[in-house]
């Protein structure tokens, strides 16, 4: 073979074993080449064993199945001079006494075995070996060639132990997720009938009390009017609690994506609006609604879109002593933006990454402000829900105060060439 013809066989595996991400595939172009190469018969590439007692085949070409099968290769003469780094020639293997298994070489039509160490980082994990039909010595320039190509060899089975290793590593992380996604799934249906449970006979209470403030039992004193006042204000703060908690299982396990479909955001912010105006005002606010004609309609669940509305309006409310609230709606590239902007005291810049986590209150929250701080947490769970983004920034960039709650909505356009 001219030196061209080796160094292009080599190019090629060396290529092959860099880019390929199956290294099974590589062994395979190996074994092959090396056969092809030297006008072999055939070729294979065995491990050790950890103990260093056994060699057993791993991949190779031009050898029958029987011959492949024939048992344990134990460390012989042979093995111990490649242990050694050499590489070892038998002329005739089947009398040859240093050769395992003579009856079995001769049957199969094996001459001559070439030995060659496999050495990735200089220490032998193997060895290939090139069976010829007749005897055979290999060429000064064969053996160095033979020699180049187990080294490639030995780089793509060291490559093929870390690909298996990486799997079994995948499989076992896969199992875990698994393992915690049923946990979690546990969980939600656990907090959801206890939610369900609770919220019940809450509500009965809740009734009693009213039947009693309104005086059908009987007249009560004013202390226990004040009484029975903050006891179902406390019972309204329980169910709005357990409200939210139901809501997490409800978004977390897929309900809300039967109530998802075509709508128009004018029906998704109309409606609130007006109570969210009068809310404002009462409170000496200012409520400024900016929404555009000729907004494309997006895929969408109303009632829940109005829920995000809802709280980040609210929110806004609650936290603006004075000044006012800008609900701002405008197409952006492929989305929808809604924006929430208000004039309030603003979120402390170490907040701001876990404003949308569960139950996390800003660290300058007033203690009067009362809420479960799950509304950002569900928001964000909703607007996910539609593949939409949400975000907070403070102060609010447009007026250098207060605080700008922004989130996304793709279009109908772009839900249907996401799903394509």
């Amino acid at each position: 073979m001219k030196s061209r013809e080796r160094y292009e066989i080599l190019y090629s595996i060396a290529r092959e074993l860099a880019s390929s991400l199956a290294p099974d595939e590589v062994l395979n172009t190996i074994v092959e080449s090396v056969t092809r190469a030297v006008n072999a018969k055939g070729c294979s590439l065995m491990l050790l064993t950890p103990d260093k007692k056994q060699l057993t085949h791993t991949v190779s070409y031009g050898l029958s199945r029987q011959y492949l099968s024939k048992g344990p290769v134990m460390s012989n003469i042979i093995i111990k001079e490649v242990l050694n780094g050499k590489s070892v020639t038998v002329l005739n293997a089947p009398i040859d006494p240093r050769v395992q298994y003579k009856a079995q070489a001769k049957k199969e039509g094996i001459a001559s075995m070439f030995s060659v160490p496999l050495k990735p980082n200089g220490e032998v994990i193997g060895i290939m070996r090139v069976y010829t039909s007749e005897p055979r010595r290999f060429s000064t320039q064969d053996v160095g060639f033979l020699g180049y190509l187990a080294n490639l060899g030995a780089i793509a089975l060291e490559k093929a132990k870390l690909h298996e290793a990486l799997n079994r590593d995948l499989e076992l992380r896969c199992a875990e997720v698994a393992k915690l996604e049923e946990e979690k799934n546990r969980f939600l249906r656990f907090l959801s009938i206890a939610a369900h449970d609770l919220k019940a006979p809450l509500s009965a209470i809740q009734g009693f009390m009213w039947v009693m403030l309104k005086g059908f039992p009987g007249p009560l004193t004013d202390k226990q009017k004040h009484m029975l006042e903050r006891s179902a204000h406390r019972i309204d703060e329980l169910l709005n609690l357990i409200s939210d908690l139901l809501d997490i299982p409800r978004i977390e396990t897929g309900q809300i994506v039967p109530e998802i479909k075509v709508i128009s955001l004018y029906t998704v912010i109309r409606p609130p609006v007006r109570d969210l105006r009068e809310q404002a005002k009462e409170k000496g606010l200012k409520f400024k609604l900016e929404l555009p004609a000729g907004l494309p309609k997006v895929y969408g669940s109303v009632p829940r879109l109005q829920q995000v509305i809802n709280n980040l309006v609210n929110n806004a409310i609650k936290y603006t002593p004075e000044g006012g609230i800008t609900l701002r709606v405008s197409p952006v590239d492929c989305n929808v933006q809604i924006e929430v902007m208000d004039t309030g005291i603003g979120i402390p810049q170490q907040d701001l990454p876990k404003m949308f986590e569960d139950f996390y209150r800003a660290s300058n929250n007033p203690a009067e402000v009362k809420g479960t701080g799950l509304g950002l947490s569900i928001s964000r769970r909703i607007v996910e829900a539609h593949g939409g983004k949400i975000w907070v920034e403070s102060p609010c960039p447009q007026t250098g105060n207060g605080t700008r709650f922004t989130f996304t909505l793709p279009t109908r356009h772009e839900t249907e060439r996401r799903q394509r």
